[in-house]
C-alpha cells in the first residue's frame, strides 16, 4: 500500500496587505524624490515655531498664529528626529501619510472587508499624494488625519471589545486631531454617535451605558487640550493663546459673506478635483451603493458621518483652500472602496466571484492609472525647485532659501531680523528669531476688528529691537492686501527702511524659471524686471530708530 503524505493546507497569499505596501512604497519613492522642495509658507510658520520649541520659546511667545499648537508640537518632534531641513520635514509627512494609509487600511477592513479595505487605503494613498490638494507639504491637515484614522480605529475596537481604556484612548486621539487644527471638533459629533449606535445594540444596554461611553471619550477628548493649557499657562502665554485661538479666529471664520460661499466651494472643489476627479466620481457612486445591500447599520453609519464630519470640517471660514480637502479624503476613500465593493457584489451575480473580482478591480486601478499618466512629470520628472514654482507660481519659496542664508552668513544667533510680508520660512532657514511675533501680515490686511491694533503693535515690536536685517516682500501673495485693506504697515515699512536702512539684496523674480539676484554694491545700479521682489535691508547702525506716523 502507497505511502500518503500528510497534507497541510497551504496559506493564502494576502493580496490585499501587499498591494497596500505596494502602495505605501510607491508614494514613499515619490515623497523621497521631491523631498527636497522648498518649505511653503504653512511648512515655514511650523518649522519656525517647532524649533523655537526646542529652543525653550512656547507658542505664541515669539509666533502668533490662529491656530492651536498641536501641529508645532508635531513638527518639533519631526525636526528633532531628521533635522532641521525642508527634507527632514518632508520624510516625516512622509512617515505620517504612511502610518495614516495603514491605520485606513485596518478601518476598512474592519468596516467593509479586507479587499474594499485594500481599495480604500490604495486610493487614499494616491488621493494624499495629489498636487492639487498639495499633498507633497506637511500642512496641519495631514496630522489630523492621521489622528481622526487612528482614533476611529480605536473606537470600533472599543465598541467591540467594551474596554473603557481603549474608549479612552479613541477620545484622546480625537482630541489630539483638534489640537493639530480646530477644525477637527467637527468629528467630534461623529465620535459620540458611533459610541452609542455603532456596535451591536444589546437589548440589555441601558441609556446610563451609552452615556458612560460617551463620558470616558469626552474625557479623552479634552486632556491634550487640558495639559496643553496647563503648559502654556506655566508658560505665561496663555493670554495670546486665547486671544489668537478664539477672539481672532472667531472673526477670521466671519470674514467671508454667507452669499460667497456657494462660489467658493465649487471653485475649491473643483481645484482640489483637478487631478483626480475619477476617483472623486467614483466615491460619488459609492455613496449611493452604500444605501444598498450588503452594508450594515454600523457601516452606514460611519462612512457617511464621516464624509459630512469631515465636509463640516472643510468649511469654517468658507475659504475652501485646496490643503483643506484633505480632511475629505478617508471618508472618500472609503466611498471609492464601498462603489468598487458593490461593483464586485453585483458581478458576482453573473460571473465568477474571480472575475467579478478582477472587473471589480480595474475600475479604481483605471481611475489611478489615469491620475499618474496625466500626472506622470510631477511624479516622477519635474525637480522640486520646478514643482514649486509650478504649483505656488511667483511665491518667493525658492528665493527664501538664498535670502535666510545671506542673512545667515552675516548675523549670529542673538540678532534679531524682521520680515515685512508673510514669508515665516525665512525666519527657520535663518536660523534667527523674529523681531516681531507677527510672522504673518495676512491678518493686518484683512477687514476685522483687529488688524489696527496689529498693525500698530508690529510696529511697535520691530522699532523697540531694531532688528540687523528686514526682509521686505513686494509680492501680492505675501499681503493678500483688499481695496478697503489699512495699507498703514506698508507705508511706515517704506518710511523705516528710507530713513534706518540700506538696501543690501534684492531678488525679482521674473518668470517661472528666471529670478535675478542682486547683493551688496549691486543692489544700488540693479533696475528690476518684474514687480514680484523681495528687498533685503540691513540696519545702518546699532542705534534705535523711529520714524512717524
Amino acid at each position: 500500500m502507497r505511502d500518503r503524505k500528510l497534507q497541510t493546507p497551504q496559506p493564502s497569499v494576502p493580496w490585499a496587505l501587499l498591494a497596500v505596501v505596494a502602495v505605501v512604497v510607491f508614494v514613499a519613492i515619490v515623497r523621497l524624490r521631491v523631498a527636497g522642495i522648498p518649505l511653503e509658507r504653512d511648512e515655514g510658520e511650523y518649522a519656525y515655531a517647532g524649533r523655537l520649541i526646542l529652543e525653550g520659546v512656547p507658542p505664541y511667545g515669539l509666533a502668533y498664529n490662529m491656530k492651536f499648537p498641536g501641529t508645532y508640537y508635531a513638527y518639533a518632534l519631526i525636526l528633532a528626529l531628521f533635522g532641521h531641513t525642508a527634507w527632514g520635514i518632508h520624510v516625516g509627512l512622509l512617515l505620517v501619510n504612511a502610518a495614516t494609509i495603514l491605520i485606513l487600511f485596518a478601518v476598512g477592513k474592519r468596516l467593509l472587508g479586507e479587499f474594499a479595505g485594500a481599495i480604500a487605503a490604495v486610493s487614499f494613498a494616491i488621493l494624499t499624494l495629489d498636487r492639487w490638494v498639495f499633498g507633497i507639504f506637511a500642512h496641519a491637515t495631514h496630522f489630523v488625519v492621521l489622528a481622526v484614522v487612528a482614533g476611529l480605529y480605536v473606537l470600533l475596537r472599543a465598541i467591540d471589545n467594551e474596554r473603557k481604556s481603549s474608549f479612552l484612548w479613541s477620545g484622546v486621539l480625537f482630541g489630539l486631531a483638534v489640537l493639530m487644527k480646530q477644525h477637527a471638533v467637527f468629528f467630534l459629533p461623529l465620535v459620540a454617535a458611533i459610541a452609542i449606535w455603532g456596535g451591536t445594540r444589546d437589548a440589555g444596554r441601558s441609556l446610563r451605558a451609552d452615556a458612560k461611553r460617551v463620558g470616558v471619550l469626552a474625557l479623552g477628548t479634552l486632556l491634550p487640550l487640558a495639559a496643553v493649557v496647563s503648559v502654556l499657562t506655566a508658560q505665561g502665554v496663555v493670554g495670546r493663546f486665547w486671544f489668537w485661538t478664539f477672539r481672532y479666529a472667531s472673526a477670521y471664520v466671519t470674514e467671508v459673506p454667507l452669499p460667497e460661499a456657494w462660489s467658493n466651494l465649487v471653485s475649491g472643489l473643483a481645484f482640489a478635483t483637478t487631478g483626480n476627479a475619477a476617483l472623486w466620481i467614483l466615491a460619488a457612486l459609492g455613496l449611493i451603493g452604500l444605501w444598498f445591500p450588503p452594508w450594515e447599520r454600523r457601516t452606514k453609519l460611519v462612512v457617511a458621518g464621516l464624509l459630512l464630519a469631515s465636509f463640516l470640517a472643510v468649511c469654517p471660514g468658507l475659504y475652501f483652500r485646496g490643503h483643506y480637502f484633505v480632511l475629505m479624503l478617508p471618508a472618500i476613500a472609503l466611498l471609492t472602496a464601498v462603489a468598487a465593493a458593490s461593483l464586485r457584489s453585483q458581478l458576482e451575480r453573473f460571473v465568477s466571484r474571480g472575475a467579478a473580482t478582477a472587473l471589480a478591480i480595474a475600475v479604481p486601478v483605471a481611475a489611478i492609472g489615469a491620475y499618474v499618466a496625466k500626472e506622470s512629470a510631477v511624479l516622477f520628472w519635474m525637480e522640486p525647485k520646478a514643482l514649486s514654482r509650478e504649483i505656488y507660481g511667483s511665491s518667493p519659496f525658492i528665493e527664501a532659501v538664498d535670502i535666510a542664508k545671506y542673512i545667515k552668513d552675516r548675523t549670529d544667533a542673538s540678532d534679531r531680523i524682521a520680515v515685512l510680508g508673510s514669508e515665516p520660512e525665512i525666519y527657520f532657514y535663518a536660523d534667527r528669531k523674529a523681531a516681531t511675533g507677527y510672522i504673518y501680515t495676512y491678518a493686518l490686511m484683512e477687514p476685522q476688528p483687529y488688524a489696527k491694533t496689529m498693525q500698530e503693535e508690529m510696529i511697535r515690536e520691530i522699532e523697540t529691537a531694531h532688528p540687523r536685517y528686514i526682509v521686505f516682500s513686494w509680492i501680492t501673495d505675501s499681503w493678500l492686501a483688499q481695496k478697503d485693506s489699512d495699507q498703514g504697515i506698508v507705508t511706515w515699512g517704506r518710511r523705516y527702511v528710507r530713513q534706518c536702512y540700506d538696501a543690501v539684496g534684492v531678488a525679482d523674480i521674473i518668470s517661472e524659471d528666471d529670478t535675478r539676484f542682486a547683493w551688496d554694491d549691486d543692489v544700488r545700479a540693479y533696475v528690476a524686471s518684474s514687480g514680484n521682489l523681495v528687498y533685503t535691508f540691513r540696519r545702518k547702525s546699532d542705534t534705535p530708530c523711529t520714524v512717524a506716523r
